[in-house]
Parts: C-alpha cells; sequence; structure tokens
C-alpha cells in the first residue's frame, strides 16, 4: 500500500539535489513548500508516494545527503493532515 511522505532538508539546494537523485534512480517525487507546522529553517520539501521509504533512504545513504526528517502524512477526520515522523 503507497504512503505519502513529506521529507524534509536543511536547505532548498540540498531538497532540490535530493529531488533529482531520487529523479535519477527512477523514484517519483515533487518539490513543494512545506506544511508550516515543518518548516525549520528551509521551506521547500520533497514530497512522494510510495509503498516502501526504504528506497529513498537508501538513495540519500549513497548520494550522502543529510535529510532533516522524514514525516508520513497521515490524513484524519474531516480531511485534516498529521505529520508523523517515519
Amino acid at each position: 500500500m503507497e504512503k505519502e511522505y513529506i521529507i524534509a532538508f536543511s536547505s532548498f539546494y540540498k531538497a532540490a539535489y535530493a529531488q533529482d537523485m531520487l529523479e535519477e534512480a527512477g523514484v517519483k517525487s515533487t518539490l513543494r513548500k512545506l506544511p508550516t507546522e515543518l518548516i525549520r529553517s528551509c521551506g521547500t520539501g520533497i514530497y512522494l508516494k510510495t509503498s516502501d521509504i526504504r528506497e529513498a533512504q537508501s538513495v540519500f545513504e549513497k548520494k550522502q545527503i543529510s535529510v532533516r526528517g522524514i514525516y508520513e502524512i497521515r490524513v484524519q477526520e474531516h480531511g485534516r493532515k498529521k505529520y508523523v515522523k517515519a
């Protein structure tokens, strides 16, 4: 079953580079603004849907890309979203 994730980074450039590396590895993702509750230093993150987040984590490990956090997006009652650290 596919789940939706947000991956946060410390800078826009790290997020953009990470997205390029995911695309190169065949992992579809989107670069978008982070929800306000997840913004620390960088307001841009990667959104992706996958059944196995370890695939993306493996790309980051191989390319030595550090992430600030990986969050699973869970939709709750009334369509409200909750972000759970993965």
